[in-house]
Order: structure tokens, then C-alpha cells, then sequence
């Protein structure tokens, strides 16, 4: 079978991590890689065995130029509307990193861009990969914990540049214009979207509180959102580029509760002690820490639903979805 042509946007760190995700994949063949610079775009050739390698925009050129089959699109967030549009235009399959864009006029024009298309668009939502994830939805699903009342999503670190070592010199995180906001829009779309997965859509923002603390930024680097989702469920989305790595989902429901530690090699706590006779709840403490990255599972469900020809989640209403919560609190600002 033809293997499926492959170039990837943004050789900085999480591009390599596509890349790696793709080599693991036998259907793939990475064939062009582009970059700011020639110095990525040459490493990650080598590391890779990429023939074809594009600097500053010349991006442009390898879409129209290579015949891909699929594109990951893994630049600064400003970049990734323009690049997108090309890229359909070009009638390439798309995978792109969060935020998909900034603003709601891109999300509305890569929308009008997408009909009629018959293009594979995911959005690089790797959490929901996590194998103890399904299992969660499970509980809530089967009502183990009765009626879920209320759900809080903490996430932190210790912000970009400090948490990973980035490739570019370039601080575009602390960058408005090329960020599109500050850790609200990096951590909250993550949080947003495991939540819509797990209990269901939102339907409004009750309040924002956020402030500058750590950070020499315009934007924030802590923020709280409070949100009603559309069956009643009060949540609380709390992110924070200023704290110890952390990642703890809280469901509360009518007949019982549940933590998560996304960090720890036992992430659940439960209450009631009772629960723990029920067969999703011993599966739950079962889990073990999946050898996989996360971020491979997900170009593994992609390439497999490219060869399928068949659109599934995460996908671009998924990505949408998530930069229209963001956008919608970053309203209360004024």
C-alpha cells in the first residue's frame, strides 16, 4: 500500500515529538519538514531522514510543492490560521496543535474553508489518549457517582521556557499578538476539552478571575473560570504557569466523588469507601501508566481515520470549541 506523504511545520519540540510519532507509524513517509530556521529544519531532517527541508516561509512552497498527503502544523499559535487555510487550499490533511488560532474571524474562515472539503482535520488534543481517560467517562456514564454536580480542572507548572527547554529563541509565549493570551489559552483549551469529553458541552461562563504574578507579561499567568455546562454540571477551570507541575481533575456527583492525579502512578481517590466493590472503580485502580505517548496514539487514530476516510474526535469543532471558551472569558477582561 502507498505510504501516506507527510510534512510537518515547526521543528521545535513538539514538532519532533510528531515526528517521532509518525516514523513509529508504517503507513507514514516523512518527506519535508520546514522551519524558521535552516538550523531545526536541518536537525530534524537528520534525526529523521527528511529529504525535503524549507526555512523562514518558505512553508508555503513545500505545501504547494510536495504532494503531501498530511501536514502538522506545530508553530507559534499565530502562524497556525495561515498555515491551516494553505494547507486546504492545497487539499492536505491537517493535524494541528492547540490553540487551532486566536481569533474568532480565523476559527469562522478556516470553518467556511473546510466545507465541502473532503479533508481529515484533527486537533492535537493528546490528553484524551490517556487509556485511564475512557474508563472515567465510564463511571460518569453508568452514574456510579450519582448526578455529577461539579467538576474542577486544576493544571499548573512552572511556564514555558522554565517546564521544557524550547529549541527557539524566540519568546513568543510572552507575546500577545503571537500567543493570542497567555496561560488561559496554552493550558485551559486542554482542560476544556477533557471536560466537554467527559461530562458534556458547556453552555455559559459565570465569572473570570486572573492576574499577572510570576511573569514579565501583558497577559496572565494564573486564571479561574467558572462555567455551567449544559445538563446543570458547575465546573471550575484553574490554570497557572506559576506553580508545581500539577494535574488533578475533581468530579463531584449525588452518590459519590473522584480525584484524579494525572501526575502520580496512583492517580484515584474515591469516596465512598463502598465504591471500590464496583467494576469500573477496580478498574480505574487497575490502571497502570500507559507506555505510549499520548501524543503517538493520537496520529495513530489520525492516519487511521485518513485511510478510513472517516472524521472523528478530536476534530476541528473540538479545537473550535475550545478557542471560542477561551475567547469567551477573556471577555470579561473588559
Amino acid at each position: 500500500m502507498k505510504k501516506l506523504r507527510v510534512g510537518l511545520i515547526g521543528a521545535g519540540g513538539f514538532g519532533l515529538i510528531h515526528l517521532n510519532g509518525y516514523t513509529k507509524n508504517n503507513n507514514c513517509q516523512l518527506v519535508a519538514v520546514a522551519s524558521r530556521t535552516n538550523k531545526h529544519a536541518k536537525y530534524a531532517a537528520e534525526q529523521f531522514n527528511i529529504p525535503n527541508i524549507y526555512v523562514e516561509d518558505n512553508w508555503k512552497e513545500m505545501l504547494r510543492k510536495e504532494n503531501l498527503d498530511i501536514v502538522s502544523i506545530c508553530t507559534p499559535n499565530y502562524l497556525h490560521y495561515p498555515i491551516t487555510i494553505e494547507a486546504i487550499e492545497n487539499n492536505i490533511n491537517i493535524l494541528c496543535e492547540k490553540p487551532i488560532c486566536i481569533t474568532l474571524d480565523e476559527l469562522r474562515s478556516i470553518q467556511e474553508k473546510l466545507l465541502g472539503k473532503d479533508l481529515i482535520y484533527f486537533t492535537s488534543f493528546q490528553k484524551r489518549y490517556n487509556p485511564l481517560i475512557p474508563i472515567i467517562k465510564e463511571i460518569i456514564n453508568t452514574k456510579i457517582l450519582g448526578k455529577i454536580i461539579l467538576v474542577r480542572y486544576y493544571f499548573s507548572h512552572y511556564g514555558p521556557y522554565k517546564s521544557w527547554q524550547a529549541l527557539s529563541e524566540e519568546k513568543w509565549f510572552f507575546d500577545s499578538e503571537k500567543a493570542g493570551g497567555g496561560v488561559l489559552i496554552d493550558l485551559g483549551v486542554h482542560c476544556i476539552d477533557l471536560l466537554r469529553y467527559l461530562i458534556g458541552e458547556y453552555a455559559k461562563i459565570d465569572g473570570v478571575n486572573l492576574n499577572t504574578s510570576c511573569i514579565n507579561m501583558k497577559d496572565e499567568d494564573n486564571c479561574n473560570v467558572l462555567f455551567t455546562f449544559q445538563n446543570g454540571t458547575l465546573g471550575i477551570i484553574s490554570v497557572s504557569w506559576c506553580n508545581e507541575p500539577l494535574e488533578l481533575i475533581e468530579i463531584y456527583g449525588t452518590k459519590g466523588y473522584i480525584h484524579l492525579d494525572l501526575h502520580s502512578k496512583k492517580p484515584l481517590v474515591f469516596g465512598p469507601k463502598n465504591l471500590e466493590k464496583n467494576v469500573y472503580i477496580k478498574k480505574a485502580l487497575s490502571h497502570r501508566t500507559s507506555e505510549r505517548n499520548f501524543q503517538h496514539l493520537l496520529i495513530d487514530h489520525f492516519i487511521n481515520c485518513i485511510l478510513k476516510s472517516k472524521q472523528e474526535s478530536p476534530d476541528f469543532s473540538d479545537g473550535k470549541k475550545a478557542v471560542e471558551f477561551v475567547l469567551n472569558a477573556y471577555s470579561f477582561k473588559i
